[in-house]
């Protein structure tokens, strides 16, 4: 069984076994860093946010009384692996720092997400006649979409940086610089994370795009549409 197959009746134990030991671990985490904070005791910052991440992801019938259903769980398992990676390694753990290519192993996989992500959006509106368009044409929505998400998020560390990391909020986070690298000047690098999350992107919509047609191939479809209708009741 493949590990985006959302099919709710043939979720496989590995898959059930993943999704709770990520919730468990990124749980541990967060109370950690929060009490004790991160890799020089000044992240309890992001030990916060990691528990509000988990309740976002983990309660949206709590949130909105019932309205909307549990996540999907391919869907929860890139969400938590989002967390894992940026909130827990990147920030907490100091991991941007520590490892050279750590940013550009995070402008990659981040991108890859929110385009996988959003391909089962675009499908599950195809599917159900929402919308009309051709795979190609939904790839390249979610591709464009996505790298303007990574242009946005350049935005807001050079604001941050230039602004914000130096005053009140900087002393919350640590005092951390967003932009730059071990290895890198901060136009360098941030040209190389665009570079980086227009490839991420793009692997991203091309892995929903050969889901889609693998699910399709025998007149069947993705059924992760019917999890994320489900959603709303």
């Amino acid at each position: 069984m493949s590990f985006l197959n959302p099919d709710a009746k043939d979720v496989s134990p590995l898959q059930r076994n993943l999704q709770m030991i990520m919730r468990i671990f990124l749980l541990i985490s967060g109370i950690y860093i929060t009490i004790f904070g991160g890799a020089n005791g000044a992240e309890r910052i992001f030990g916060v946010l990691i528990l509000i991440s988990l309740a976002i992801i983990n309660a949206p019938a709590f949130f909105t009384k019932g309205k909307i259903r549990a996540i999907p769980l391919e869907i929860e398992i890139l969400l938590l692996s989002m967390v894992l990676f940026e909130l827990v390694g990147g920030d907490a753990l100091g991991l941007y720092v520590k490892l050279p290519y750590y940013d550009n192993f995070m402008h990659f996989m981040l991108p890859l997400y929110v385009a996988l992500i959003g391909m089962m959006l675009v499908y599950t509106a195809y599917f159900f006649g929402k919308l009309k368009a051709s795979l190609s044409v939904m790839a390249g929505i979610i591709i464009l979409v996505t790298i303007g998400l990574g242009g946005v998020l350049e935005m807001v560390e050079y604001t941050y940086d230039s602004y914000l990391a130096d005053g009140p909020i900087g002393k919350i986070t640590g005092n951390t610089q967003m932009q730059g690298s071990p290895t890198q000047d901060a136009h360098d690098d941030t040209m190389n994370d665009l570079f980086t999350d227009t490839a991420g992107a793009i692997v991203g919509a091309l892995i929903g795009v050969l889901l889609i047609r693998r699910y399709e191939k025998d007149g069947g479809h993705w059924k992760v549409a019917d999890e994320i209708s489900k959603m709303g009741g």
